[in-house]
């Protein structure tokens, strides 16, 4: 009895403390769902008529268009919702209507723009703000509209403006700045050694001319057709859209583009670039316009080619590539026909093509078309190009959007510059490691790949008119820009590496060659942050890269065979650079405890004379990072040749070695305290000169490459080779 009394007593209370609010809600809340119904139209048709006009027309009139058709349209719909619940309910709960469609709009609107799914960081902050967004709706309609000026309106209505306020600079300031790296950089003990870097540092000494092809006042164009290559009827909305904005069909697209050249240049190496995908109402090839001003100052013609004819659609960097190529053949026309401003200023023997985004994935796959007779998804269709691209630039690329009869984009014997950011919201992950390892050299001739990635550099300052914002808006409003580099600062990045890896490759001037190689030696003179780099030669012998088999006692040099000790964990991994593991690279994993932890390669007895010994590797623990414990990676390679004489080098003092790098690009990591973890393999290369060898070290007869860790290390390595 005593139970059943306790049981009647709490539903008794429960009921009387339910009944207490109700009748609170019903003086404070009673008849403000117009106010619900306003504000759930207007957020809506907000987010809604944004994201239309951003793709359709991202001007002023287009959103104000948008946003005020799309709020009639939701008016009209309301209302006839509110009939049909009148006719079959006898009620009008427009009211649950409205806020299920608030909380809705909401939950995309964060989703969207943390980059995630329905994550419960995402639920839990759309709930928030829909609960402060219908708070201030309820009481100030409650004030106004009923004057009830009662202590909890009155409440209500300034706690939620002020959280309305709060939300407002929330989402439309830069965000929050993060400090990890100056911590990064500070930890780094190299001293900058190279001056000869510093003539680059500034605009060249030549004068630099500009002309257009293809537009109204520019140089008589031809026209090109890619519809074998890319349909418009195949993107539904977006492919209808560009049909009617763009006057022309993909049977006859118009060669457009802008040239900078050096006045009175002749023979000039030349750069053909290409933007990726944006919105067509932006002439993307503008904004490039940074790059071809600088290298044009030093003597080098760059090509910026229109590629709006491809955008918004799917399955076309195959046409890209096309497009690309017969820019090329038209831009060598010019060159040839005696009167044309570019009469003799383009060197046909040095040509040097690159890409951003979309772009950056085309100019890997142009450079296959270029060497091919016949187009590989069609053998009807003949390709006559075979010009002379000696170098390939890719910017923040995408790969495997184009797989040319289902096979990876692989290219042979080209030099390869590859510059991606960590704060990139558009290529999330560092994707062209997957075109830069499935770039390979035959041996004859000279040639380099080489990759950078810079902490702090997003995907549009690439490109001066797409800018800070990677996603469009409103989606935009939770990107954190607050710690990025200036567009400044990434532009100078691309331009003095840009500038120096066509000077290596098309110029044959290496002055500056170790920039690509050891960023270390120019710290001073780059813009402050952290940069991972990855690069190969020609040159390189490979020992191990981990590709053969799963036999972990094997090594890729014939004869090899690996041994271990005091290693925790051993294993060979797929390294998944582009979400897509058919593409990716396998890279040996150790976990080392604090003594002294071996990985031992012997072989038979191997020349190093005059050698380097080379390797890739990156930390990936984490955990570390969590518990605020900075360090740079470090460990010795110990060479011991047919005596057991031992020669011994340590990684810090040939690279920087950074943790994994804490990445936030949007607010919502700031609040939750997320972070998304990101690195990326670095070239250490010890010289021969490095090594401290023991007394009669013989260099022709090495028997054993060690990897020695004196520390617990979770880290990935990977191409363990020699380079001569």
């Amino acid at each position: 009895m005593r139970g059943k009394e306790v049981l009647r007593r709490c539903r008794s209370v429960l009921c009387r403390f339910g009944g207490a609010v109700c009748r609170w809600f019903t003086r404070s809340f009673s008849r403000t769902a117009p106010a619900l119904n306003v504000l759930a139209m207007a957020v809506a048709s907000l987010v809604g008529g944004i994201c239309l006009a951003d793709t359709y027309w991202p001007e002023m009139a287009g959103y104000c268009l948008a946003v005020s058709v799309l709020f009639a349209a939701l008016l009209a719909l309301s209302w006839l919702a509110g009939l049909l619940l009148q006719l079959f309910l006898g009620r009008r709960l427009t009211w649950a209507a409205a806020l299920a469609v608030l909380t809705a709009v909401d939950i995309e609107l964060f989703r969207r723009g943390a980059g995630e799914g329905y994550t419960f960081r995402v639920v839990v902050f759309a709930l928030i703000v829909t609960a402060m967004l219908w708070l201030l709706a309820a009481s100030w309609w409650s004030l106004l509209r009923w004057r009830r000026l009662s202590p909890t309106t009155l409440l209500s209505g300034l706690v939620s403006t002020a959280g309305t306020v709060l939300l407002a600079v929330f989402l439309f300031t830069d965000g929050f700045e993060d400090h990890y790296i100056e911590k990064y950089v500070a930890l780094s003990s190299r001293e900058a050694s190279a001056a000869a870097f510093e003539d680059s540092l500034s605009m060249g000494p030549q004068k630099v001319l500009t002309v257009d092809y293809g537009t109204e006042d520019g140089l008589p164009s031809d026209t090109v057709s890619l519809s074998a290559y890319m349909s418009r009827s195949s993107a539904e909305w977006t492919g209808a859209y560009a049909d009617h904005y763009l006057d022309y069909s993909l049977g006859a697209v118009p060669l457009v583009g802008r040239v900078w050249y050096p006045a009175g240049g002749k023979d000039c190496p030349v750069l053909f670039i290409a933007h990726g995908n944006h919105e067509i109402a932006v002439d993307s090839y503008l904004g490039y316009d940074y790059l071809g001003e600088y290298l044009a100052s030093f003597g080098y013609v760059v090509v910026s080619v229109d590629h709006n004819a491809c955008n918004l659609l799917y399955n076309e960097n195959d046409g890209r590539a096309v497009l690309l190529l017969e820019h090329i053949g038209l831009l060598l026309e010019y060159n040839a026909q005696s009167g044309n401003p570019l009469y003799g200023v383009l060197d046909p023997e040095n040509i040097a093509i690159g890409g951003h985004s979309r772009g950056g994935e085309m100019a890997a796959t142009a450079y296959l078309f270029n060497g091919y007779d016949r187009y590989p998804e069609n053998g009807n269709i003949e390709f006559d190009y075979h010009y002379n691209i000696r170098s390939i630039v890719a910017i923040a690329p995408t790969v495997n959007q184009y797989k040319p009869a289902d096979h990876s984009v692989a290219i042979e014997d080209v030099n390869y510059l590859l510059l991606h950011g960590t704060d990139d919201r558009d290529v999330t992950s560092f994707m062209g490691m997957a075109q830069y390892e499935n770039i390979t050299f035959s041996g004859e001739g000279d040639y380099l790949k080489t990759a950078l990635y810079i902490a702090g550099a997003n995907h549009g300052q690439f490109n001066s008119l797409w800018g800070a914002y990677d996603q469009p808006a409103p989606f935009s409003t939770l990107l954190n820009t607050e710690s990025m580099l200036s567009k400044e600062e990434q532009q100078t990045i691309a331009c003095l590496f840009i500038k120096t890896f066509l000077d290596v490759t098309l110029k044959g001037d290496l002055s500056c060659q170790s920039l690509l190689t050891d960023w270390d030696s120019y710290a001073a003179q780059l813009p402050e942050t952290v940069y991972v780099q990855c690069y190969e030669t020609s040159g390189f012998t490979v020992i191990a890269d981990f590709e053969e088999d799963s036999d972990l006692e094997t090594a890729s040099l014939e004869g090899t065979a690996v041994t271990t000790d005091g290693i925790l964990l051993w294993t060979e991994e797929l390294v998944d650079f582009a979400d897509d593991s058919s593409f990716d690279t396998h890279a040996l994993r150790l976990r080392t405890s604090s003594l002294d932890s071996r990985y031992t390669i012997t072989m038979a007895d191997t020349d190093f004379t005059g050698c380097s010994l080379s390797l890739d590797v990156y930390d990936r623990n984490e955990q570390a990072v969590e518990r605020g414990q900075y360090r740079l990676l470090d460990f010795a390679v110990e060479l011991t040749d047919g005596e057991g004489r031992t020669a011994t080098a340590r990684a810090a003092d040939f690279a920087t070695l950074y943790p994994v790098m804490p990445v936030r690009t949007d607010k919502l990591d700031y609040v939750f305290q997320n972070c998304t973890y990101k690195t990326s393999f670095a070239t250490v290369t010890f010289p021969q000169k490095g090594f401290e060898a023991q007394e009669d070290f013989d260099w022709q007869r090495v028997q054993a490459v060690s990897l020695v860790f004196d520390s617990s290390l979770d880290l990935m390595i990977d191409n363990i080779g020699l380079s001569r």
